[in-house]
């Protein structure tokens, strides 16, 4: 494969890459940022992110739960 079809497979792809990401994170009305995870043949569980400013997600404004 040439660069340049490399490089636009990988630029095709970006989009895709991004949403599926946004929608493994979840944000409160108080600020609180969580990522899903999920084991097959059991329900998604919401564990909180310790440190949302390094994934440009905001920071909560007050305690937040581990899960949810």
């Amino acid at each position: 494969m040439t660069l340049t079809r490399s490089l636009a497979l990988a630029l095709a792809l970006l989009p895709l890459m991004v949403g599926a990401a946004a929608a493994q994170t979840y944000t409160t009305e108080n600020g609180c940022s969580y990522t899903r995870a999920q084991v097959p043949g059991y329900p998604a569980t919401w564990h909180l992110i310790l440190n949302p400013q390094q994934a440009g997600l905001p920071l909560p404004e007050g305690t937040c739960p581990h899960m949810l």
